[in-house]
């Protein structure tokens, strides 16, 4: 064996154990996040602690502290693992259909769907934690913002594609539809009122062939069948 052979030999190994080190540590990082997912979307913002979700994730508290020293770090990496989840869903699902305006109805029809998701539920929680934990709101807000006008500019590419102009009235759709949805998804634990859920799809989507058939015609729209009237019709659909 050569000096050069001998030399590739030694460093061989080094370099696959540090492969694997690397491999092990992505893994860990990865079980840790998608634990804590599991925990706000089972527990809710307030149980969950960096050793709630080391339990959880079944990692000691050196590996926790390792990859996420502080409970800013680990929630900000949260949302962003989720939102990667979310919108790897979200683009699977459109990819399932023709290009232009069925993809833009799914992109608004998925709102909800999404929204359910451990993935959608756990950055709900974290929404709605900030509120009242500046720290974690300060953390989280670029973020947040960055997720928000990444996904508007989905739509926008997908409304364009369908022929459409993403003006003021097509951006407001895009707003109630991630809104309301997202109200639908935390109120159905206080409110569990089946036909709100419905009235509200049904308005969102009715608005959305409204916009349809004033940009390209009426011909474009696919309106949705009326809603049934029922005994409760007449009464508020909120408290």
């Amino acid at each position: 064996m050569t000096d050069f052979t001998k030399s590739i030999a030694k460093k061989t190994p080094a370099r696959s154990e540090r492969r694997k080190n690397v491999e092990r540590s992505a893994t860990t990082r990865k079980e840790i996040l998608e634990a804590t997912v599991r925990c706000l979307n089972d527990l809710g913002y307030g149980a969950v602690t960096n050793l709630k979700v080391a339990d959880e994730a079944g990692v000691s508290r050196g590996a926790m502290m390792h990859h996420f020293p502080t409970r800013q770090a680990l929630i900000v990496a949260t949302v962003e693992y989720a939102n990667g989840k979310l919108t790897e869903f979200r683009n699977t699902e459109v990819e399932k259909l023709g290009p232009g305006l069925p993809r833009y109805r799914a992109i608004i029809d998925l709102s909800l769907v999404t929204q359910r998701m451990p993935e959608g539920m756990a950055c709900n929680e974290i929404r709605i934690g900030s509120r009242s934990d500046p720290e974690i709101r300060t953390a989280v807000t670029p973020i947040m913002g960055q997720i928000s006008d990444e996904y508007g500019r989905l739509v926008v590419r997908l409304a364009r594609a369908a022929g459409l102009t993403p003006n003021r009235e097509l951006q407001g759709l895009t707003s109630i539809a991630a809104m309301s949805t997202r109200a639908l998804a935390i109120n159905t634990f206080t409110y569990p009122r089946g036909n709100i859920e419905e009235n509200v799809l049904w308005m969102i989507r009715n608005i959305r062939e409204d916009i349809i058939a004033r940009q390209l015609g009426e011909k474009f729209a696919e309106r949705p069948a009326p809603l049934p009237e029922t005994r409760s019709s007449s009464k508020p659909s909120n408290p």
